[in-house]
């Protein structure tokens, strides 16, 4: 399994994502009787909704230090509000997105949903109805949840995601009209009936949780995706990686990476996902035209394009290559692929399988010796299936395809 699936696997994993990505908000009730029996919400407030947009459309677009600022202005406006934290939380979160396997952020990350926690409880003691309360409880948990299971520490992440089902449920017995809210249901449905059955290690914990529903809940995140007024934006990144991972339709996974693409044109994960689905429906020109400008991007230093981000690109666009026989350009990105790889300081699977294809690259264009030392260098490193390749190339080298069809 390549690097963004499988990350896309532990992003939307039953635990780490069974409810919602919550980085939008939900609208308040859309009729008088709706609104008249809940508590009045910062989410009724007209200048929070506006500065909370504001945030978000930056936070998207990878402009880390405008979200900041504009989560700051909506801590001093309500400083003992959860929504406080919860929005100034995002910023160390999209980074964790960005680089996966570093963990500098986590503890910020942890604190500040501590906080979020602790600013409900209070809020609850005082007030068991309130809205704004139960909602970045909920919020608060599924976003613990997620982190605790890309740790891998399913577990504790199980106990988040019941919580973050129990105060969204109570969220949306007050409020039901609401359908931003059929976001995080609809998440719920789809995950709960499809993950456990393709990932086996989460079938157990599948029992702590209620039987999901596939076909509704795609209905509802359809819903939430056409009714929303705040979450389209998460609702169609959660469909992109659905579509991606489980549904494997690569086509409607296009349709939404770009749809996100045009309102978020700097947003590295969505940039990724447009060229991967272009691969899988062998738009191989247009994939290779997208690899090829986000590691442009990454050279240039533009905020969001990390060296994980750049990893990928250069590892697939020179697979892109090969595919249409490019073996001089793919051996140029493989070098600058494991440039990169010298100075970073975790190791990905990146390392082998790109070491793997340098010496397929090499074997076509006649360089045997060289080859024959990438795939020695591939048998020490640590991917069975890449070591597998090596040996067997070892022993016959590897041949364009045309070049075997043509024998």
């Amino acid at each position: 399994m390549n690097s963004l699936r499988s990350r896309a696997a532990r992003l939307v994993c039953f635990v780490s994502a069974l409810l919602l990505g919550f980085a939008a908000l939900p609208a308040p009730a859309q009729e008088a009787a709706a609104s008249a029996a809940r508590p009045a919400s910062i989410l009724d407030d007209y200048q929070f909704q506006e500065q909370a947009r504001k945030g978000l459309d930056y936070l998207y677009n990878m402009d880390f230090a405008a979200a900041d600022e504009a989560f700051a202005v909506i801590a001093i406006r309500y400083p003992d509000h959860p929504v406080s934290p919860f929005l100034q939380a995002l910023v160390p979160w999209w980074t964790i997105q960005l680089e996966p396997r570093d963990t500098s952020e986590d503890e910020e990350f942890l604190a500040s949903m501590e906080r979020v926690l602790d600013l409900c409880d209070r809020r609850l003691a005082a007030n068991p109805r309130d809205v704004d309360a139960m909602f970045f409880k909920a919020g608060a948990h599924a976003f613990r949840g997620r982190l605790h299971a890309d740790r891998e520490r399913y577990l504790r992440a199980a106990r988040d995601g019941q919580q973050a089902l129990k105060w969204l449920q109570k969220v949306a017995a007050l409020d039901p009209q609401n359908d931003d809210l059929y976001f995080g249901l609809g998440t719920f449905h789809y995950m709960a009936d499809v993950v456990p059955k393709k990932y086996r290690i989460l079938r157990l914990f599948a029992r702590l949780f209620p039987k999901g529903d596939r076909q509704k809940g795609l209905q509802e995140l359809n819903r939430a995706m056409n009714r929303g007024r705040f979450v389209p934006t998460e609702v169609a990144w959660t469909l992109v990686q659905l579509n991606y991972v489980f549904e494997e339709n690569f086509p409607q996974t296009l349709y939404y990476a770009q749809w996100l693409r045009r309102r978020y044109p700097d947003n590295a994960l969505f940039h990724l996902y447009e060229g991967r689905a272009f691969e899988r429906m062998g738009r191989l020109g247009d994939a290779n035209r997208v690899f090829v400008e986000i590691a442009s991007r990454h050279e240039t230093g533009q905020t969001g394009y990390t060296d994980a981000v750049a990893e990928q690109a250069l590892y697939v666009v020179s697979r892109v290559e090969m595919q249409r026989r490019m073996y001089p350009q793919a051996l140029a990105h493989l070098e600058s692929l494991e440039s990169l790889m010298a100075r970073r300081p975790v190791n990905t699977e990146y390392r082998a399988l790109g070491r793997l294809r340098r010496g397929m690259a090499l074997d076509v264009l006649g360089r045997r010796q060289e080859a024959v030392r990438c795939y020695k260098d591939v048998l020490a490193m640590k991917h069975d299936q890449a070591r597998d390749w090596a040996k067997g190339y070892l022993k016959k080298p590897f041949q364009d395809p045309a070049q075997r069809a043509a024998r």
